[in-house]
């Protein structure tokens, strides 16, 4: 996916929902948007929108002389969402369609993305999981193509939301799940230091991205990244970020999301706030229809 115009809007928003981390003060503030803004006029509108804001993320954390602003957060939203994993345990279980149920669990807690909102309500989202419709919904394919599968790679995506998604990785027994998680801090993405907070590390084989930038910008990521996605049966990439660096990407990839701006939304063709669990083939499949 390339850069909307209205990326860039939201680029600086994520500059300043970070400085907001750090400091009180107003001056501070400013001044660390003025270098972030200092980053837009290398932005490739040709690129992924995690490969244009990432360098601003880095330059708020350079100006903080800061590593991770986010930790204590993720730590939070850890343990937030720990706290309710029994409940979203009884709800899988209790389900008539496990796999489903659990798809529907992990794709609400795409919610906890601080680099779209300043909070979330962890508890909120809980109540929300029955009541909530997709919007695409492809689980049939991924039920079929999970019959044959021997290798799942699943890209993790945020802090909180990587407790949401073990539901989903547990779902996917007696398969085994390699789980892939950031090289380094950026927001509130998931590193190994959540997967063992989360107890993911008791369920999946932990690997690295082998970079530091929001989704799986393929050029930047590890060749032991690459080789594990490339031999994988089934990709499973949750948040928007994953969708925006992989959707040209020609995988078996299935994207579970929840849609948080205009251009994903123009992009996926549903509205802000949907659902998705969506096969990247039949994507593509009808980006190909329409341009025939």
């Amino acid at each position: 996916m390339k850069t909307a115009p209205e990326c860039i809007v939201c680029f600086m928003k994520q500059a300043l929902l970070a400085s907001q981390h750090m400091t009180d003060s107003t001056e501070d503030k400013v001044n660390v948007l003025k270098r972030a803004a200092e980053c837009i006029p290398a932005v490739d509108a040709e690129k992924s929108p995690p490969e244009n804001v990432t360098p601003l993320i880095k330059a708020v954390r350079s100006y903080f002389g800061v590593d991770d602003p986010y930790r204590e957060e993720k730590q939070r939203y850890n343990d937030l969402a720990l706290s309710v994993y029994d409940t979203l345990v009884a709800y899988v279980q209790n389900s008539p369609d496990t796999l489903e149920a659990a798809a529907r669990v992990a794709a609400m807690g795409n919610i906890m993305d601080l680099g779209i909102f300043a909070h979330v309500d962890v508890v909120e989202a809980v109540t929300q999981v029955q009541a909530t419709t997709w919007a695409i919904n492809h689980l049939d394919q991924l039920k079929q193509d999970l019959v044959f599968a021997q290798r799942i790679l699943y890209l993790g995506d945020n802090a909180g939301e990587i407790v949401f998604d073990r539901l989903l990785v547990e779902a996917l027994s007696p398969q085994s799940v390699t789980f892939a998680v950031k090289s380094g801090p950026v927001i509130n993405d998931v590193t190994r230091t959540d997967a063992r907070q989360s107890g993911m590390d008791q369920v999946a084989t932990i690997i690295e991205t082998g970079c530091d930038y929001l989704g799986a910008p393929f050029d930047l990521c590890s060749l032991e990244f690459r080789a594990a996605f490339e031999s994988a049966d089934v990709i499973i990439a949750k948040g928007m970020a994953n969708f925006e660096t992989l959707s040209d990407v020609d995988a078996n990839i299935y994207f579970i999301l929840k849609v948080k701006c205009p251009a994903v939304a123009r992009e996926t063709g549903i509205a802000e706030g949907s659902l998705v669990l969506m096969s990247q083939r039949e994507l593509l499949a009808q980006r190909a229809a329409k341009n025939a």
